[in-house]
């Protein structure tokens, strides 16, 4: 039981720290989904 405790509060702070930055930098979610695609298919052409 505390292992599920620990994993939500661990996932909902992830959530929080995520909330706060985007709202900081509005343009941070928008760069990171453009630069994984690219991670993703450089990955891929190595595979």
């Amino acid at each position: 039981m505390k292992v599920i405790g620990f994993a939500s509060g661990m996932v909902l702070g992830m959530a929080a720290a995520a909330a706060a930055v985007s709202a900081m930098y509005p343009d941070v979610p928008k760069r990171i989904k453009r630069d994984s695609g690219r991670v993703r298919r450089s990955i891929m052409k190595l595979l």
